[in-house]
């Protein structure tokens, strides 16, 4: 722990004891007092150590800084909030009308009708390779990308709630083409540099990493991809420290940040919420709370004040796994998900360790039973698909499953018996059929198609389980 010994004691109660947070940095504000704390393992091997220099990514808390920073161009007359996306952007033409006429106010409350990302099937294949091997989805869509996607979009909901990614970001990039400056120079320039956010950046992916950078994990264990600059910046690609994130709460709620009247509510958010320009507000008891959360591949966050207390907190983890319930039981309000409860359930460690031990059984048997099964090149078909299914058993279980608290033992035994049967099955010397039956006649491919089939099953359960 580091920092105000009482403030990390009470991020230590409120975080629990089970597994899935690895480094949590925490700025609490109260009264216009900023102190810090930190726990826990950045997963930086130069400096594991976690406090206020702790350089984390941010998610979503970048659409509050959006929101201000649109608000504060309006303020110097810059920018017009209420003119239509057609009039401030007429080089392109939108395919629905209401996408043209909708605001800049429109998209940063969520009221465009735009859905949250394109659900085209480049969008469905990034969004896998991050779930399987941890990859930044946005990696590679520019600007260009999203203009685009906002042409080719239609609005579903008009003028009622919809969350969007796609709507924030284009909120950001139509303000920065008319101010003419990139979004990432104006962010800086405007919000930033008057605030003394000094460790806080929007990162290109050849850029260094901070030396002072956090590493980021699934809650179970596996590293994942940092997320850099891309198309999607304004909605959330930040990377910042709890020094700074403490000191623009602090300044939003002394109301002396620049754009600092986003935050106020100005139109309904559903449930009983409201949203400002890329800010949430929520009524719990008598008490009404103005927050974002964030996540990205590795890291989620946390941000929320009570204006009438004049409390409020930053909460930073390193893991995917959402750190909202800490910041809520700092400000004493009910959490709205459990602090101790894990998304990784019991049976996920159980399908872990049976994938771990299991995935080689198929081919155990095919070695077994090489004198029973006849045709070499059918079994050798069994070998390949044996083999190579249980090798991506073992990889989705690795990157999807509960592998902390899985022995590493239990990996070694599984990953040793697939090599050890996979060798016996293809040097194996069981009865072979004759020459001129070498090749099986078509009804032969049936044990072929069925493991085929079998093992897809296994793979599609396993995906379903969230291994």
């Amino acid at each position: 722990m580091t920092g105000d010994a009482a403030l990390a004691a009470r991020v230590r109660e409120a975080g629990g004891d089970t597994p899935g947070y690895r480094g949590i940095e925490v700025a609490f504000v109260d009264k216009g007092e900023l102190t810090f704390a930190g726990l826990g393992d950045s997963g930086n091997p130069m400096h594991r150590t976690v406090d206020e220099s702790t350089v984390f990514e941010a998610g979503s808390i970048g659409k509050p800084m959006t929101g201000m920073l649109l608000a504060d161009l309006q303020d110097q007359k810059l920018l017009d909030l209420a003119a239509p996306l057609e009039r401030l952007l007429p080089e392109r033409s939108f395919s629905d009308p209401l996408i043209g006429q909708a605001t800049l106010t429109d998209l940063a409350t969520h009221r465009a009708g735009l859905e949250k990302m394109p659900d085209d099937l480049d969008m469905v294949v990034r969004n896998l390779r991050l779930m399987l091997l941890g990859e930044d989805p946005y990696r590679g869509l520019g600007e260009d990308d999203v203009l685009s996607a906002a042409e080719s979009a239609s609005a579903s909901t008009p003028g009622a709630y919809l969350y969007s990614n796609l709507g924030m970001a284009l909120a950001g990039h139509t303000a920065a083409r008319r101010v003419g400056q990139p979004f990432p120079e104006l962010l800086s320039a405007r919000l930033f540099g008057p605030l003394g956010m000094r460790d806080s950046q929007v990162l290109a992916v050849d850029d260094p990493l901070p030396p002072r950078a956090a590493v980021g994990f699934q809650e179970t264990g596996p590293t994942v991809d940092h997320w850099f600059a891309s198309g999607y910046t304004p909605a959330g690609d930040i990377w910042t420290t709890g020094r700074d994130l403490g000191v623009f709460l602090r300044a939003v709620m002394g109301k002396t940040a620049p754009g600092a009247r986003a935050a106020i509510p100005t139109h309904e958010a559903g449930r009983g919420g409201r949203t400002g320009l890329g800010w949430f507000t929520s009524t719990i008891g008598d008490r009404e709370i103005t927050w974002q959360n964030g996540a990205t591949g590795g890291f989620t966050s946390y941000i929320a004040f009570d204006g009438a207390a004049q409390r409020g907190v930053v909460v930073l983890g390193n893991t995917n796994r959402p750190v909202d319930a800490i910041g809520e039981r700092l400000l004493d309000l009910p959490p709205t998900v459990p602090a101790g409860a894990s998304r990784t359930p019991a049976l996920a460690t159980a399908l872990t360790a049976l994938t771990a031990l299991g995935a080689p059984l198929p081919l155990l048997v095919v070695r077994l039973r090489s004198g029973v099964v006849a045709g070499r090149y059918r079994r050798a078909g069994l070998v390949c698909v044996h083999s190579l299914f249980g090798a991506a058993a073992l990889a989705l279980a690795w990157r999807r499953g509960s592998w902390l608290t899985v022995p590493p033992e239990l990996w070694a035994v599984g990953f040793g018996v697939l090599l050890w049967t996979s060798f016996l099955a293809v040097a194996g010397r069981g009865s072979h059929p004759p020459a001129e039956q070498a090749f099986p006649p078509p009804a032969s491919t049936g044990p072929l198609v069925r493991s085929i089939a079998l093992w897809t099953g296994c793979l599609a359960f396993l995906l379903a389980a969230q291994l």
